[in-house]
């Protein structure tokens, strides 16, 4: 605490801030916002205000696990809250968050170690008073090995450099050990300027740490792995499935093949048939082409004659009615002829006796004699 220029010089570097917008001075507050009611405690590891009014909050995280993003923002909306009261306008101040972290949470960006955070609308920052800023320090140090970051010259890669040579317990680079800060920085994190009564709250404070974390392990590897172990054996899970589930998943394995083979079964077969099919096609396709020829032939054969004979008849019926009306008309306009010139014939014949016999009914000729010479019946001249 008495070193707060190094941490205003850290902040800086991490957040980028140079000339009127960066840190002059910081007054650290406390750390706990103790639950009300039911709300969860929030402990930060570092929480202070800027000369500017602005909070600055800095977490230490050394191992990623799958809360850290939610309590990252529980944080954040803590400290927020604890902003406003009653009869007090929204009117918040700028918020900085800064998590330093020894995993890696960016993996889909692996030359970047920082990383600015923000809500964004349609290409620009949704509330632009909250800044969160996550910087890997790992990652830097791997980058720094492969030398991608040689070129980096920046406040934040120079402060990386020098808790690299602290952390990994090598000599500081040339360059830095002229720089004040970083001469200060290697001072003041040597054990001997720790005080003992100091020291030994950390040492006791580590050995409770270590005893919590043994009797959590015991008692989390039972009750842990039978809720899912809520607090995190993911990466466990998954090396155990890997190497065969050292202390046993035989029986698993043996069922899981005979479940395995009745699935694959299933599988195989629907892509074996498809194969199969596929294959199959062009084979069969020539001889269903020989083989339905000839069974179609016949069937064909049979129903084609029946079909063409009920067309034909059709057809042939219209035409025979045709050709026949023709010929018929020819045949019975001469038979017709013949009969109607055989007809008239008789009819005038009769017509011209019926005549000549009225004639001679006037000439009072006997009807006998009438009939004689008009060839007609006695009944028939009578009518006249």
């Amino acid at each position: 605490e008495e070193s707060h220029s190094l941490l205003i010089s850290l902040i800086n570097a991490m957040l980028n801030l140079k000339g009127s917008e960066a840190i002059k001075s910081i007054v650290l507050e406390m750390q706990e916002f103790p639950g009300i009611f039911n709300k969860k405690n929030c402990i930060l590891d570092i929480i202070g205000t800027t000369n500017a009014g602005e909070k600055v909050l800095v977490e230490i995280q050394q191992q990623g696990d799958k809360f850290f993003r939610d309590r990252v923002e529980y944080y954040i909306a803590r400290v927020i809250e604890n902003q406003v009261h009653k009869s007090e306008k929204y009117e918040l101040p700028k918020i900085y968050f800064l998590g330093l972290l020894d995993f890696e949470m960016f993996p889909e960006e692996p030359t970047e170690y920082i990383h600015h955070v923000d809500e964004m609308c349609h290409g620009k920052k949704f509330f632009p008073k909250l800044q969160k800023i996550f910087v890997e320090i790992d990652k830097f140090f791997e980058l720094e090995k492969a030398g991608i970051t040689k070129n980096d010259q920046s406040d934040a890669a120079e402060w990386l450099r020098a808790i690299k040579s602290i952390i990994k317990e090598e000599p500081m680079p040339e360059k830095l050990l002229h720089n004040e800060t970083f001469k200060r920085l290697q001072e003041s994190v040597k054990l001997v300027n720790f005080i003992d009564e100091i020291f030994n709250i950390e040492v006791k404070n580590m050995n409770d740490l270590q005893a919590k974390y043994e009797i959590g392990f015991a008692e989390g590897r039972e009750k842990g792995y039978a809720d899912g172990r809520e607090f995190g054996f993911d990466e466990g899970k998954e090396q155990g499935y890997a190497d065969g589930h050292e202390r046993g998943f035989d029986e698993g394995k043996e069922q899981g093949y005979a479940d395995g083979h009745e699935r694959g079964f299933d599988e195989g077969k629907e892509q074996g048939y498809a194969d199969g099919h596929e294959r199959g096609f062009d084979e069969g396709k020539e001889q269903g082409y020989a083989d339905g020829h000839e069974r179609g032939f016949d069937e064909g054969k049979e129903q084609g004659y029946a079909d063409g004979h009920e067309r034909g008849f059709d057809e042939g019926r219209e035409k025979g009615f045709s050709d026949g009306h023709e010929r018929g008309f020819d045949e019975g306009k001469e038979q017709g002829f013949d009969e109607g010139k055989l007809k008239g014939f008789s009819e005038g014949k009769f017509n011209k006796a019926k005549e000549m016999a009225k004639k001679m009914l006037l000439d009072n000729i006997p009807i006998k004699q009438i009939a004689i010479y008009s060839g007609l019946s006695e009944e028939e001249i009578l009518k006249l």
